[in-house]
């Protein structure tokens, strides 16, 4: 009878041994599947995670040849406004020069027919007339001529006028002859043209056409006196004659 419960007790440890064996063998099963499982979802996770690295790098990739572009279109957009506001202001300035030069050619014209109505040779020297002043007087002045022909010519030097003087056989000053300035001609006669001359003074007295040289006489009659503006082909002022009449 003692034997009995000795045999069982040994059956009964066998099978809470077994039972403890297979608890643990699930145990570490479990364990071991929970850990793959994690594995599994780092690397999906890492994977997910490179994937969406190199989709944010290919977009900054792309993104960065536009933003190029941009920069140059607006490097470009500026240089073209700069080189714009330059041409504006250097057409500007054109035109102020242009129209101070023009001014220059007007007060000219208006120097010689105020001067003229009275005889008085335009700068030349003060108290010079037509019809009244003599060779001698001149000569006494001012010096002999460089040249003379029928005309006595006075060649103007840094931006001085020249002048042509013609006189009668008894010596008298009869015509002066204006050429104006090499210098910056065109802020005297070469920038005055027969319109100039028709809407400071009007219409000429009278107009000839000189056979010789092609070229166009405005001629206004101012009194005792005569003043002829003889302009060229290209319709510019090319000497100007004060003459005194009967």
């Amino acid at each position: 009878m003692k034997r009995v419960p000795i045999m069982l007790l040994i059956v009964l440890s066998g099978s809470l041994a077994a039972c403890s064996a297979s608890t643990s063998d699930e145990t570490d099963n479990s364990t071991q599947h929970e850990t793959s499982d994690t594995g599994q979802i780092d690397k999906n996770s890492n994977a997910s995670g490179q994937r969406n690295g190199e989709n944010t790098t290919s977009e900054d990739e792309e993104a960065k040849p536009d933003e190029r572009q941009d920069s140059e279109q607006s490097h470009e957009k500026a240089e073209d406004e700069d080189d714009k506001k330059s041409s504006e202001q250097d057409s500007a300035e054109e035109q102020s020069i242009e129209k101070e030069q023009k001014q220059m050619a007007i007060n000219t014209l208006n120097g010689l027919v105020e001067d003229g109505k009275k005889g008085e040779v335009y700068h030349l020297n003060d108290g010079f007339y037509v019809g009244k002043t003599t060779q001698t007087e001149v000569y006494n002045t001012i010096g002999k001529p460089e040249r003379q022909n029928t005309f006595d010519r006075y060649t103007g030097s840094m931006g001085q006028a020249s002048y042509d003087l013609r006189y009668d056989e008894n010596g008298l000053l009869v015509e002066a002859r204006y050429l104006g300035t090499n210098v910056e001609r065109q802020t005297n006669l070469g920038g005055i043209t027969s319109t100039d001359l028709k809407e400071q003074l009007g219409e000429p007295d009278e107009k000839r056409t000189l056979k010789e040289t092609h070229q166009n006489s405005y001629i206004y009659k101012l009194g005792k006196y005569e003043i002829q503006f003889i302009l060229n082909e290209k319709d510019q002022a090319d000497h100007v004659n004060l003459l005194a009449i009967n």
